[in-house]
C-alpha cells in the first residue's frame, strides 16, 4: 500500500501525456526517495527517465518500493480531467491504481495494475559537446515554427554560442536561431561545433511534457543521441534520449 500528493494535477497530465506518446504501458516505480520511470519505445529510438524526489510531494506515504504496472492509454484519458486548481492523490495496493483529484470536487478513478517486468536499462554513457538551456514556452514556439515542414530536425551548435535549430522536409525548409546573447537562450555551452538530425515526430510528441516544466535542455554532439530535459521545480525532470536519423 501508498499513497502520495502532488499539488498541481495537471502538471502529472502534461508528464503522462508526452509518456504515453512514446510507449503503451511501463512500470512505474515508487520508492522511499522518488517516483521514477525508465523505459524504451518498441523501436528502441526514444528512452525515458522520469525522476520526482518525494520533496516535491505534499505528502509520500511509501514504505519499501512499490512498481505500479501502468497502461499509459488508460492513464491520460484519466488525466485528462484534472482541471486548473486540482490537486493529485495517487493510492496504490497490490493489483489497483487510484487516481484522485482534489478540488472543489474530489473524483475518483480506479484503474487495475498491469503485471509488467521492469526492464534494467543502464544510463547512458554520452559526451554532450553542445547544451542550451531555454524557457519551456520558447521550446513549444521554436517547434510551432518549424512544424509546417517538418519532418526531421537538425541541431547545430555554432562556438560563437549560437543554436541553430532546422526543420526540413518535402515541403521545404524553416529554420530558427537562438543565442544567449539575444535572450532566446537562459544560456549556452558549445565544447566544439556539432550537428545532429532526429525525427520531428518524436518531439512533436513529447512537446506536451513541457507545459509542466519551467525550462528545456537540450544537449547533442554530432550524429549521437540528443538528450531532452524537462526541468521542474524541486530538483525532478523528465528527460528523453532521441537516438539519430539515419539519412
Amino acid at each position: 500500500m501508498g499513497k502520495v500528493i502532488f499539488s498541481d494535477a495537471r502538471a502529472w497530465r502534461y508528464l503522462m501525456t508526452a509518456v504515453g506518446k512514446i510507449i503503451e504501458e511501463g512500470v512505474l516505480k515508487f520508492t522511499e526517495e522518488a517516483a521514477v520511470l525508465k523505459a524504451m519505445d518498441p523501436s528502441h529510438i526514444v528512452l525515458i527517465d522520469l525522476y520526482m524526489p518525494r520533496s516535491i510531494f505534499e505528502e509520500y506515504e511509501v514504505s519499501g518500493e512499490e512498481k505500479l504496472g501502468i497502461n499509459f492509454g488508460d492513464i491520460v484519458k484519466i488525466f485528462k480531467r484534472a482541471t486548473k486548481n486540482d490537486r493529485l492523490a495517487l493510492e496504490f495496493s497490490k493489483d489497483k491504481l487510484a487516481i484522485l483529484f482534489l478540488g472543489s470536487s474530489e473524483r475518483k478513478f480506479v484503474l487495475p495494475l498491469l503485471s509488467l517486468s521492469e526492464e534494467e536499462i543502464p544510463e547512458p554513457k554520452i559526451e554532450f559537446k553542445v547544451m542550451a538551456r531555454m524557457t519551456s514556452a520558447t521550446f513549444r514556439d521554436v517547434l510551432r515554427d518549424i512544424e509546417p515542414v517538418s519532418e526531421a530536425i537538425k541541431f547545430i551548435g555554432e562556438e560563437e554560442g549560437v543554436l541553430r535549430i532546422i526543420g526540413y522536409g518535402s515541403k521545404g525548409e524553416a529554420e530558427v536561431q537562438l543565442s544567449s546573447e539575444a535572450g532566446t537562450l537562459i544560456d549556452i555551452s558549445v565544447k566544439e561545433r556539432s550537428e545532429a538530425a532526429y525525427s520531428f515526430e518524436y518531439f512533436k510528441d513529447i512537446s506536451a511534457a513541457s507545459q509542466a516544466a519551467e525550462t528545456a535542455v537540450i544537449r547533442f554532439s554530432t550524429n549521437i543521441p540528443c538528450r531532452l530535459d524537462f526541468e521542474l521545480a524541486g530538483e525532478a525532470r523528465l528527460s528523453f534520449y532521441i537516438a539519430p536519423r539515419i539519412e
